[in-house]
């Protein structure tokens, strides 16, 4: 009996890459006004970005029913195989909720769901890794252990030029926003146990990216066991630069992973355009 992988689209593994792969992506919902879309499905990043300059009212985002997940789980159960779900962050959204009441319509199927206490690039490095380890033959036992050392270590950090989307939809305060934008202050954001948090705070754009690629590379101890993915939200020159730094600061230590992604509708909603970010994981 296999296990098989599946996680929902804010993972931003590409729905091509996660076919190839044997990962089951789950859509969450982007809203413009009256309309749902299907994250990546109903609405490309192209797409979105053109009604985001167009569309009179910003968009909001919402999590998959427990239906959906239900329809994801149940092909792969009745296969024979196990079932992990890795969820974005409990703190962020609750879509670990509809997945776990979907779960719990297979008492016979083994179906586990995770908080990968990440989202965007982190959470689909966490998946892919899931399904490496599962397609070698790892067991519950060592595949979960893994997670949890992936998930204690791992790092995300963005820089945001524009903290209104943040704050409007929930994910920082009024009053850091506020604060960010009276003093001209540009936060470096990091996601920390699940959560939202100012990492540091610097006076210009350019430093905050520099100041990300220190923290980044602070936070690994062997770089050749480690994997960094630059992400961005429609600012292709912008993650180019993250990377050109990256690799300068690497000197030409080849890690497991070196890559560029750029994020999906459902992330560049809170995000908004224009914002870059680095994650960081290394494999122990």
């Amino acid at each position: 009996m296999s296990i098989v992988v599946v996680t929902d689209s804010t993972s931003d593994i590409d729905p091509q890459r996660a076919a190839a792969l044997g990962i089951t992506i789950v859509p969450l919902f982007v809203v413009f006004g009256d309309r749902s879309y299907r994250d990546y499905l109903d609405l490309s990043r192209r797409e979105f970005f053109a009604k985001l300059s167009s569309e009179k009212v910003l968009p909001t985002t919402s999590q998959p029913t427990p239906q959906m997940f239900e329809e994801a789980f149940r092909p792969l159960v009745e296969a024979g195989h196990d079932v992990l779900c890795l969820t974005i962050s409990s703190y962020l959204s609750g879509t670990i909720n509809a997945a776990k009441a979907a779960a719990a319509q297979f008492p016979d199927g083994k179906v586990v769901v995770y908080d990968s206490e990440s989202a965007a690039g982190g959470l689909g490095i966490m998946a892919m890794h899931a399904q490496e380890l599962a397609a070698q033959g790892c067991g519950w036992e060592d595949l979960l252990a893994a997670l949890d050392r992936e998930r204690a270590v791992q790092r995300l950090y963005a820089c945001i030029s524009d903290l209104s989307h943040l704050q409007r939809t929930g994910r920082i305060g009024k009053a850091q926003q506020v604060l960010g934008t009276l003093m001209k202050i540009v936060p470096v954001i990091a996601l920390k146990h699940g959560q939202v948090s100012a990492e540091a705070q610097v006076r210009t754009f350019s430093r905050a990216q520099s100041t990300m690629v220190d923290l980044a590379l602070a936070a690994v101890t062997d770089v050749s066991r480690a994997r960094f993915l630059v992400m961005h939200t429609d600012a292709p020159p912008l993650a180019e630069g993250v990377m050109e730094q990256l690799r300068a600061r690497l000197n030409g230590v080849q890690p497991r992973l070196l890559d560029i992604l750029e994020a999906g509708p459902v992330i560049a909603t809170h995000a908004g355009p224009g914002a870059v970010g680095i994650c960081v994981a290394q494999d122990i």
